[in-house]
């Protein structure tokens, strides 16, 4: 199985490529046609892969028509910040749509991903109004909050949540250790 493992991730990644040169990467029901000669464990490996790119390219539609045939992915904190950085309108984002999974997300968070959030916010003051939604709920999560406060950086600091700091020291102390 080990082989098959090396064979499968080496034939996605083909595809994958692929499917962006030929320009369809968004276009699901191209590339599940495309698949239909695949092997079903490289097919379905493919389609789990894509779910977290669509994730991370904002892709809501995608992603929803992976999540209809029962696709999943474990979703990381490196996820969102690709989603994040990835919002340029104001329609429903990945991040608002996976709102309790977001909130939730337990994962270590690292001081350059608020650094590319914070910078990605900043620099672009024309996706500022479409971005605050995303970045309350992201806030809204206890490990964000936690790395936040213990961070000295004034990029993290951006994502800290008063009101869920407070309740956190009191409550998961541990979770500043």
């Amino acid at each position: 199985m080990n082989d098959r493992l090396h064979e499968i991730i080496a034939q996605c990644a083909v595809i994958h490529e692929t499917n962006i040169k030929e320009g369809i990467i968004d276009n699901l029901d191209a590339i599940e046609e495309k698949l239909e000669s695949t092997d079903d464990d490289t097919k379905e490996h493919y389609l789990k892969l894509l779910m977290q790119y669509y994730f991370q390219q904002n892709n809501l539609e995608g992603l929803q028509g992976l999540l209809l045939q029962g696709f999943k992915f474990d979703m990381r904190f490196e996820d969102i910040k690709e989603a994040f950085i990835h919002i340029k309108e104001d329609e429903e984002n990945v991040i608002e749509f996976f709102e309790d999974n977001v909130v939730m997300l337990k994962d270590v968070i690292e001081e350059e991903q608020f650094q590319d959030m914070y910078n990605y916010f900043h620099s672009h003051e024309n996706y500022q109004h479409y971005l605050e939604d995303a970045l309350e709920l992201i806030k809204r999560n206890r490990y964000v909050c936690a790395q936040a406060y213990k961070s000295k950086t004034d990029y993290a600091k951006f994502f800290l949540n008063d009101d869920l700091l407070d309740s956190l020291l009191n409550d998961l102390p541990y979770l500043f250790k």
